[in-house]
């Protein structure tokens, strides 16, 4: 029997195997990709609504200018 000068378990032993860290190191990278790529999305995403809501109040900004400056072709209640 063969001990270790750490305090660590040998594989031997019954301790962990080799590639089982390796499997957590995967799983770390892999949601760190992942959490990444959500938060670039959800940035993405808040992005694309202020713009597009910036977008809809400068078009009902002009609607109302055009209703009120009278350039409409139209009256109210036809």
């Amino acid at each position: 029997m063969m001990t270790g000068t750490d305090d660590s378990p040998l594989v031997e032993e019954g301790g962990p195997k080799a590639n089982q860290y390796r499997l957590t190191i995967w799983h770390k990278v892999v949601f760190f990709m992942l959490g990444l790529i959500s938060a670039l999305t959800i940035c993405v995403l808040v992005r694309l609504s202020n713009r597009l809501a910036s977008d809809a109040e400068k078009k009902a900004l002009m609607h109302f200018r055009e209703l009120s400056s009278g350039r409409n072709g139209h009256r109210f209640g036809h």
